[in-house]
């Protein structure tokens, strides 16, 4: 369990240089990518990634690395792996909002054992280590919230875009129309990574996301996990980086939301 605490002593080092790249990049003019459609990349997104990446390369060499915009590279046969999202919040970020993070996770054979996102326009750092708990710029973080359908506030991920967006979309549109009438309000963030900490820090109660990738919300996981919420995917089976689906919340809501969403 110390060699986790180390871990994520490296995380942390390692988020600590990704924001002084975007801290440096702030104010410049930005370019933008597509990735397909309405999906977008900055180049800061790239120049993070890097630094991250070769940061990674020196501390832990053995361990592989997936990010968003370079994908996996390194030892596959390692049960660790990093997995970065160096700007979760990329649309958020091009247009000034601070609703951005970079998100850094260790998984051991899938599951997240160690977690930090960092929010560098409001100077905060979620990190979380299996069995260690999980923090708030160094100040401990314990769920709280209702029970109640009617009284929660639950942050949904964005809508889709690119492949097959029209038919998800659809499905979001009915959910919604569902569920607006019986929880209390909706919030939409735009990054996955902040969703699951705020639902650690109670700002929201709970997040769903009916189509994610590991490096939305890899790092949150555990962050909101050792914060005591579940968090798994719309079968109820605990999240691991294998699923595409996740709802994280404390457990008594988890099992109404989750009766709802099936």
């Amino acid at each position: 369990m110390s060699e986790l605490l180390e871990f994520l002593g490296t995380a942390e080092r390692a988020v600590e240089a990704a924001v002084d790249v975007i801290r440096a990049g702030l104010g410049r003019e930005r370019s933008i990518s597509g990735k397909g459609d309405r999906d977008f990349a900055t180049d800061l997104d790239y120049a993070v990634e890097d630094a991250v990446r070769e940061f990674l390369a020196k501390e832990t060499p053995g361990i592989p690395v997936l990010g968003e915009e370079r994908g996996r590279s390194g030892d596959e046969t390692s049960h660790y792996e990093w997995v970065l999202d160096p700007i979760d919040g990329t649309i958020n970020f091009a247009h000034g909002s601070p609703q951005h993070c970079v998100s850094l996770a260790l998984t051991r054979n899938g599951i997240s054992v160690v977690g930090v996102v960092e929010a560098p326009m409001s100077d905060e750092r979620f990190t979380a280590a299996l069995g260690h708990g999980a923090a708030l710029n160094k100040q401990p973080l314990h769920i709280h919230g209702p029970s109640e359908l009617s009284e929660a506030v639950v942050a949904f991920g964005d809508f889709g875009v690119r492949a097959d967006a029209e038919r998800r979309n659809a499905q979001r549109l009915e959910l919604l129309r569902r569920l607006v009438p019986k929880i209390q309000r909706v919030r939409m963030l735009g990054a996955a990574a902040i969703d699951m900490c705020w639902v650690a820090a109670g700002r929201v109660d709970a997040a769903y996301h009916s189509f994610i990738n590991p490096w939305d919300v890899a790092a949150g996981v555990v962050i909101a996990r050792e914060a005591g919420a579940l968090a798994t995917d719309l079968d109820g089976v605990d999240y691991d980086t294998g699923a595409t689906s996740i709802l994280a919340c404390n457990p008594e809501l988890h099992r109404a939301l989750l009766a709802e969403l099936a």
